[in-house]
């Protein structure tokens, strides 16, 4: 009885091998799910990186040197918009919005 329940699963096992040795090869079709997400960002927003001892600001590395001493009581952490001006110091002069102090200032770039 032994020996007939290995035969038979030796025939298995060789007629298995057998089929996929032919060399014919199968295209499997895998069905892949693509989950796209879609995510909107927040607007930009800026900040005063550092106030030097000097009286200027960096804001996005570049130099900001206000133009009058109200501004010069900013602290690092304000929020900022731009008004007018480049926000990377590619201008003569910008107009800052100050959010947290709800000042506007102008100032020289570079």
């Amino acid at each position: 009885m032994i020996a007939r329940l290995s035969a038979a699963l030796l025939l298995i096992v060789a007629t298995t091998i057998a089929a996929g040795a032919d060399g014919v090869d199968k295209k499997r079709h895998r069905h892949h799910r693509h989950v796209h997400y879609h995510s909107q960002l927040p607007p930009e927003r800026h900040v005063i990186e550092v106030v030097h001892h000097r009286g200027f600001f960096i804001i996005n590395g570049a130099a900001f040197t206000p133009r009058s001493p109200a501004c010069c009581r900013w602290v690092a952490g304000d929020r900022i918009k731009f008004l007018a001006g480049e926000m990377h110091g590619f201008c003569s002069t910008a107009l800052i919005y100050n959010a947290s102090r709800r000042q506007t200032c102008e100032v020289t770039c570079g």
